[in-house]
């Protein structure tokens, strides 16, 4: 993996609405070439961060920089946006570069086979996004993203229209991306076969831990804290139980007992803060 950051999050804190949450000065980077899994727990909000890479949404406080700050960022939308249906499929794609690029039709072809979907190269400059199926059109929104070979591809969910020849192309193309790649999804066997590193977003921290190695061992990791920290839980469920017992007899003995009372209820008080939050993950898939 390239040493040189590319994107950093400085002690970001996002709200979205009214004290709702989603990032409490969270801190992370991603380097240079590297391919990376997005995860958390339902209702962590993962796609938001995704919008605040692509500034769709500005923190609250914290910074996000970009190394180089001119770097490319493209993220493959699930809807096609509405001035886009009466494009035909050689204008969409034209639409992705500022400038009139020669080969167009030859990169549409090759990013096509990318994310399996077959259309003639007559019908390029013919046949309308509009024409196209709500599969076909995620995954034109899949090649959208591709084509551009930006510093850093940003993917949510990109299986979900896929078959699985499809799924087996995006993979291949993914383990041979040079560049930068933040990835959200559900298919296991897919992030494992990429990914190289896990930023996981803590639902109720509201913190990105940040994790190195392959998917499926990042998430026996995880798992073995979670059941240490539920572990952890249950014990301390008990010494509360203990002290709130303790403290309802020493309360009824009268005179200093009293004292001694209100310190075990302030310290059962003190150890319910303390306990961890129960963790219930996102279901992945095999």
């Amino acid at each position: 993996m390239a040493e040189n950051v590319l994107l950093r999050f400085s002690e970001v804190t996002y709200e979205y609405g009214i004290n709702k949450r989603i990032l409490n000065e969270a801190s992370f980077s991603v380097h240079a070439g590297s391919r990376i899994t997005l995860m958390g727990q339902n209702g962590a909000c993962k796609s938001s961060l995704f919008k605040l890479i692509t500034v769709e949404l500005k923190p609250k406080e914290g910074a996000i920089h970009l190394t180089p700050k001119d770097a490319t960022i493209a993220i493959a939308r699930q809807v096609m946006l509405p001035e886009f249906m009466d494009l035909t499929v050689h204008d969409y794609f034209a639409t992705a570069f500022k400038e009139k690029l020669y080969n167009l039709d030859k990169l549409i072809g090759e990013v096509l086979d990318v994310v399996h979907l077959e259309i003639p190269k007559d019908q390029f400059s013919e046949k309308l996004i509009k024409q196209f199926s709500g599969g076909q059109q995620a995954r034109l929104l899949l090649a959208y993203a591709l084509i551009q070979n930006p510093d850093l591809l940003l993917l949510d969910e990109p299986t979900n229209n896929l078959d699985k020849q499809g799924i087996e192309h995006l993979t291949g193309f993914l383990m041979m991306y040079e560049k930068a790649c933040l990835v959200i999804s559900h298919d296991a066997d897919f992030l494992n076969a990429f990914s190289d590193g896990v930023l996981y977003l803590d639902v109720f921290t509201h913190k990105v831990e940040q994790y190195s190695g392959n998917y499926y061992d990042v998430v026996e990791e995880i798992k073995n804290r979670i059941e240490r920290e539920n572990a952890q839980n249950a014990r301390m469920q008990m010494q509360i139980k203990e002290k709130r017992s303790q403290a309802e007899v020493f309360a009824h003995k009268g005179g200093k007992l009293r004292a001694v009372a209100k310190r075990m209820r302030t310290a059962a008080e003190e150890a319910e803060e303390n306990m961890v939050d129960e963790r219930k993950e996102d279901k992945t898939i095999r």
